[in-house]
């Protein structure tokens, strides 16, 4: 009696790592499929910089913008390091820390994500309704 409860807590552990284990590789997989899109929109910053001074002259851009376009190796930096860090909370023997880094890295990936996009493109939408208002 005693050998089959060791048995099944053994069986309960193990599936637990199990499931840790998947859980992991899913935020990892979640963590990488989303920094494809964040590498690239920061490796692309400098060519907005092309488009806003063509089109908006001496207008000023949004001090998020411009903090943007002067920090560019920053948030390049920060894009790599992000699913770097992402494959290697796969590795962690601590289960829970390392699905606790990795639901950060979502988070952060997201966060970045989003704010290299709308700062980038806000100034293109102020070229767009430029462009609608007619001519002076």
């Amino acid at each position: 009696m005693n050998d089959d409860l060791q048995n099944a807590e053994t069986a309960t552990q193990s599936e637990i790592v199990r499931i840790s284990r998947a859980i992991r590789c899913f935020f990892g997989a979640i963590v990488l499929g989303l920094s494809y899109p964040n590498i690239h929109c920061a490796l692309k910053i400098g060519h907005f910089q092309n488009v806003y001074s063509d089109f908006l002259g001496s207008q000023p851009l949004p001090v998020s913008t411009v903090f943007m376009l002067n920090h560019q190796a920053v948030f390049v930096a920060l894009s790599v390091i992000i699913p770097v860090a992402a494959i290697a909370t796969v590795f962690l023997r601590d289960q829970a820390r390392s699905i606790y880094i990795a639901a950060f890295l979502i988070f952060s990936v997201f966060a970045q994500l989003f704010f290299q996009w709308f700062t980038l493109t806000g100034p293109l939408f102020e070229i767009i309704r430029m462009m609608g208002e007619p001519a002076q």
